[in-house]
């Protein structure tokens, strides 16, 4: 019976030993946690050193001056568009055979042209005066224009709904008048405006996300 407790009292003797190794080197459970925290310090001051910051502040820019430069565009043809406008309704005065519903037509696009010009370059003035290439200002910069990008498609969306009444009734009029089917040239008009809305809304749903986006940044 002796013999066989044996094994146990060797195992037993063996354990105080390694306890007492452990204790005696302390500094063994530490080392490579500490070398660890070191690693990370120095995977962190690496990352911090990135460029990535710059990057983007030289993106913004390049992104808020091409959307300037298309605005400008924009407004360069609204104006050319107003002035054609105009120009046609003087010349149907002028001649006095164009029929009363297409004067009256190209007299409300005329006056209704005119006045989303005036706004359209209320609002883009309004972030020309601002804005500047200061990289320091480059997030405010983009901010405010896709603050204003926004204000003029909503411009563009009531215009929209503007121009649904009055050429359906202008459609309404010559086709009674020349006795025709009005159903092609109203499904063709109405089509084109409702595309022309629904792609006006994606792009203001798009800006609107991007808005977000600056504002958190």
């Amino acid at each position: 019976m002796s013999n066989e407790s044996l094994p146990e009292n060797k195992d037993d003797n063996k354990k105080p030993a390694i306890e007492s190794q452990v204790e005696e080197n302390p500094e063994t459970t530490s080392v490579e946690p500490t070398l660890l925290d070191e690693q990370w310090l120095e995977l962190s001051q690496d990352w911090q050193s990135q460029p990535y910051e710059k990057a983007d502040i030289q993106a913004l820019l390049k992104q808020t001056k091409k959307r300037t430069l298309q605005a400008k565009s924009l407004l360069a043809l609204d104006i050319i568009a107003t002035v054609g406008l105009f120009i046609a309704l003087f010349v149907g005065l002028y001649q006095g055979d164009w029929g009363n519903a297409t004067i009256t037509y190209l007299a409300f696009g005329s006056i209704g042209s005119l006045v989303f010009v005036y706004f359209e370059v209320k609002i883009r003035l309004q972030i020309w005066r601002q804005s500047c290439g200061s990289p320091d200002k480059a997030v405010a910069n983009a901010i405010v224009g896709v603050e204003s990008s926004i204000r003029y498609i909503k411009l563009i969306k009531l215009s929209c709904w503007l121009l649904l009444p009055a050429a359906n009734w202008y459609i309404f009029v010559m086709l009674e008048e020349s006795q025709k089917s009005p159903w092609p040239p109203f499904i063709t008009m109405n089509s084109f405006v409702i595309v022309m809305w629904l792609i006006t809304h994606w792009f203001h749903v798009k800006r609107k996300k991007e808005l977000i986006q600056l504002s958190s940044v």
